[in-house]
């Protein structure tokens, strides 16, 4: 829909005599573009959140919010997945890296043997020593996670067909796309465009991300231990470390006091956090804080305007998403706010 109206307004534009009704829609995309430039760029409070609304209602309207997948529901589904199975496989043959954890499921759940493409043609797997040997593995089950485009698992069907003649594969994925479904021989679940996957978490960015620190980055600071300077600055020095993007975080915001900067800096630094701004609350004191954390974050995400918020705390992640109407991802409970 959106590529067909731009066609259609950049042939009116082109047009030396314009009819009313195209010069009407030229006029009004132009008025569209400038508040939509406008509203986007605003540190207006008011501004900011009509902008973020206007996007969330867009999603909606379009049916592309983003679908979360959590690795409880991949673990469920596969199980349940399995029982429809018509067939005894030989061997589960898993794409990596996401086609193993699967694979794995499977090759537990039914006593089979396990193993990869690059391992199958080196006759490698894994088994239990209660599992009988077979001199041949001819029935397989080729699986991944999901399929969009199908290549992963032609270029692994092409992998297993060119070691051995005297195969039969079956091509499988757990999840797929109306699209995508008759590219495969089994699946389960259709899980449309866009999504995210709890298992790619750290490895698929989806936009500008703005992200809590404690609970997310590193882990949460123990109870009573802020109450203790000595003790909370040598925790802040010595935090483990929890979820650590491969890719560059847009926005740390972190309800730490801005006094701790160097030592927040520092900690970044030794974990190989990548990340474009760091925003911690400038106060003087703990106390004045209030307990007022989620309205915190709430003001500097107004005027980043992200497109996805990790947030670690159950109750902040509400108020997040209902002030800016941004998906929110609540690591504590592992759920998507959209």
């Amino acid at each position: 829909m959106k590529r067909k109206i731009g066609k259609y307004l950049m042939v009116a534009s082109q047009k030396e005599k314009k009819n009313v009704m195209e010069n009407i829609s030229i006029i009004t995309y132009d008025l569209y573009k400038k508040m939509k430039n406008f509203l986007e760029k605003s540190n207006n409070k008011t501004a900011s959140r009509l902008y973020l609304q206007s996007k969330y209602l867009k999603r909606k309207f379009t049916g592309t919010e983003l679908n979360f997948v959590t690795v409880d529901e991949l673990v469920i589904w596969t199980t349940e997945w399995l029982k429809s199975f018509q067939d005894r496989y030989d061997i589960i043959v898993g794409i990596p890296r996401s086609g193993l954890l699967v694979a794995n499921i499977i090759g537990l759940k039914l006593g089979i043997p396990v193993t990869t493409p690059e391992l199958f043609i080196n006759n490698i797997y894994w088994k239990s020593n209660l599992i009988p040997e077979k001199e041949e593995y001819t029935n397989i089950l080729l699986i991944d996670d999901s399929i969009f485009s199908g290549k992963s698992i032609e270029d692994n069907m092409r992998i297993l067909n060119q070691s051995r003649k005297s195969i039969v594969i079956t091509k499988a994925a757990l999840m797929v796309t109306n699209e995508s479904k008759s590219l495969v021989d089994l699946h389960y679940k259709i899980v449309p465009y866009p999504r995210l996957f709890e298992w790619n978490l750290l490895h698929a960015s989806k936009g500008k991300l703005a992200s809590d620190m404690d609970g997310v980055i590193c882990e949460k600071c123990p109870p009573g231990v802020d109450c203790d300077e000595e003790l909370y600055i040598n925790w802040i020095n010595n935090a483990k470390p929890y979820l650590i993007p491969a890719f560059e975080i847009d926005l740390i915001v972190s309800n730490r006091l801005e006094k701790y900067r160097a030592d927040t800096e520092k900690w970044l630094t030794r974990h190989g956090v990548r990340y474009k701004e760091l925003v911690l609350w400038n106060l003087q004191s703990k106390q004045e804080r209030n307990g007022k954390y989620a309205q915190h974050k709430i003001e500097v995400i107004l005027q980043y305007k992200p497109d996805m918020v990790w947030e670690s705390s159950f109750h902040e992640s509400k108020q997040i998403f209902r002030i800016t109407k941004i998906p929110t991802l609540c690591v504590d409970e592992m759920m998507l706010m959209r």
